[in-house]
């Protein structure tokens, strides 16, 4: 076999192979030699079928498989002696007639990954890790009362906050409906922030079975921007109120013998208190690894397969089609989804190099404690992980690996970068509205870990 190679680019790579006539005849031989003495041919022995017969009859079927073996063989060997990694299958053109005492060549194009000087580098980068603070705990432990709360089903109006309705309403705007402001039998709890502050005040005074409108003014500084500083007019259907009749207090007495629970409050503080932390390291670890991967894909400046980030922009296309039920995506949107295609395909590419430079392997132990870690996520005991991993299939684990193999480059990238940390810096706020904020987010605390979450992003 002999091979030459054409760059057309760092990603894209054109081969053209070619076997000599006798290693076509010797492998037509071959071929036919196997043949007479696996097939049965009426009028003959086993093994004592006549070559012209055997052509005959089986011709086009053997010179179909010595054309695969070929292609096969000499894309295999090329790719090899090369070192190419493919990044999409060769695209296989300019075959010649295969023929048994003639020479066969054929090209093949294709994209492959490109060759990166791959070095783990002391890059520094700014960073503003999530601090504990005792708001957090407090947080923990208002929602560990909301789970003792004791209710009665009522039909007076709605007059206190811990009150629980179950309710129906949809947001319009100009009689028009507005996306994402609906819900069906939704609970809540007044005064737990889930819902602005026009929004709870408005139930005040309803009772089971009201159905009214009411303006909602959405904060200025509201998450979703396609509401915020907007006025939306809510119906609002109650098909259930129930009062608080008992919130209790956590203490010592209160906790003694409750099941998943420590003895006294103070037990409970330290334990949530060091669970919280403990996540917050985890965010913040999370944090530097975004950091990290984003500086080498902004640091290592390389060409990336055509094909492989036109399969990854189009699936995102779609995605996006399908979540915001458009035909069309619009040209901002566009370009924001062509840049992530591309920073994920970059990310692969690099993650992948460097897991190959630094030879990481993934063992049958890190994909235990990786189920173990899934099992404790549900609230599961440890002996489910093996029942997870059981009924996970193989397509999952492999998934797994591949995830586990992600997390253990970028832990060496971590742990070669150098993080300068940074305060979280404070917005100003207008004096005008900095005693709306204040009331504002009284009725608006989150869980720690949404908060943690919200930070991070």
């Amino acid at each position: 076999m002999d091979y030459k190679i054409n760059h057309l680019s760092t990603v894209e790579k054109e081969l053209e192979i070619s076997f000599s006539a006798e290693e076509v005849q010797a492998q037509f031989k071959q071929e036919y030699s196997h043949l007479s003495h696996t097939v049965t041919v009426k009028g003959f022995r086993p093994g004592k079928v006549p070559l012209n017969v055997l052509k005959q009859f089986y011709g086009k079927n053997v010179k179909a498989d010595v054309e695969h073996h070929f292609i096969s063989e000499g894309m295999q060997d090329a790719v090899i002696k090369e070192k190419l990694r493919l990044a999409t299958n060769p695209e296989i053109f300019d075959e010649t007639e295969i023929s048994e005492n003639a020479p066969f060549s054929f090209k093949l194009r294709a994209e492959v990954f490109p060759e990166i000087d791959a070095e783990l580098k002391p890059f520094e980068h700014d960073f503003t890790p999530i601090k504990y603070d005792e708001t957090m705990l407090e947080n923990e432990l208002e929602a560990i009362k909301a789970r003792f709360i004791e209710y009665k089903e009522s039909e007076e109006d709605l007059s206190a906050e811990k009150d629980r309705l179950v309710i129906s309403f949809v947001g319009r705007i100009d009689g028009k409906e507005v996306e994402n402001t609906a819900g069906k039998d939704v609970t809540v709890i007044v005064g737990d922030g889930k819902f602005v502050p026009d929004f709870e005040k408005a139930l005040y005074g309803h009772k089971k079975g009201d159905s009214f409108t009411a303006d909602v003014k959405f904060p200025e500084d509201y998450r979703a921007a396609e509401l915020a500083g907007k006025t939306v007019q809510f119906t609002i259907d109650i098909t259930k109120v129930e009062k608080c009749v008992n919130a209790p207090e956590l203490t010592d007495e209160f906790l003694a013998g409750k099941e998943g629970y420590p003895n006294t409050v103070a037990e409970l503080k330290e334990q949530i208190k060091k669970n919280i932390e403990n996540y917050l390291d985890d965010i913040s670890m999370q944090g530097k690894k975004n950091i990290a991967i984003e500086t080498y894909v902004k640091e290592f400046e390389f060409e990336v397969p055509p094909s492989f980030l036109l399969n990854e922009k189009n699936a995102r296309i779609d995605d996006y089609k399908k979540e915001f039920k458009v035909e069309e995506v619009p040209a901002e949107e566009l370009a924001k989804i062509e840049d992530d295609a591309k920073f994920a395909i970059k990310r692969y590419i690099i993650l992948n190099t460097f897991a190959d430079k630094l030879n990481i392997t993934v063992t049958d132990k890190d994909v235990d404690i990786a189920f173990a870690q899934e099992a404790a996520q549900y609230g599961l005991p440890a002996e489910f992980a093996n029942k997870l991993r059981e009924y996970a299939g193989e397509e999952r684990i492999n998934a797994k690996k591949y995830e586990i193999k992600e997390q253990k480059v970028l832990d060496k990238m971590v742990e070669k970068m150098v993080f300068i940390e940074k305060e979280a810096e404070k917005e100003p706020e207008k004096a005008e509205k900095t005693e709306e904020k204040k009331a504002e987010k009284k009725t608006t605390k989150r869980t720690t870990k949404k908060a943690a979450e919200k930070e991070a992003e």
